[in-house]
């Protein structure tokens, strides 16, 4: 199969605004990148929450649920997955008794490193051949869009 046409993104509509075809783009991306690769021994899903628990220590459901923009009994579920086959572990809250706070457990972040590695190494072969220049270009204009974005995003969540 021939890549897509420079410029174009696979399947997207030919005619539009640039905001229609970054859309696109950026939905192609995010799909692309919440797919199971191969190698992977995860649910995409749950990959994604096991990332959001990596930046910290320990996190109530609830606060891995607000992290993630998720339901917090869709995040229980999955969590409950994650802590039956050993990538999370569960420990009391310190400040309640009743609460408990859940963390990657080692084999949770040895396996969320292989497939961070596996993504990076698709994200490496996508690039290759790109000048330095442009790839360089591309990181800062995306570092500049998803400030932005978040930035705007907060503001439609007040």
């Amino acid at each position: 199969m021939q890549p897509p046409p420079l410029g174009c993104a696979a399947g997207a509509p030919s005619a539009g605004s640039s905001e229609e075809s970054v859309l696109y783009a950026l939905m192609s991306i995010g799909r692309l990148m919440r797919q199971r690769l191969h190698g992977d021994d995860m649910d995409p899903a749950t990959f994604w929450l096991l990332k959001g628990l990596a930046a910290h220590d320990a996190l109530r459901v609830t606060e891995l649920a607000a992290l993630s923009n998720l339901d917090a009994s869709t995040v229980s579920r999955h969590v409950q997955q994650l802590h039956r086959s050993g990538l999370i572990e569960r420990t009391p809250d310190p400040d309640d008794g009743r609460a408990q706070r859940v963390a990657l457990s080692d084999r949770g972040r040895s396996l969320l490193h292989q497939g961070l590695a596996r993504r990076r190494a698709l994200l490496s072969k996508s690039l290759d051949g790109w000048d330095p220049d442009d790839i360089e270009a591309l990181d800062k204009l995306l570092a500049r869009f998803v400030g932005n974005l978040e930035h705007n995003s907060e503001l439609e969540h007040v």
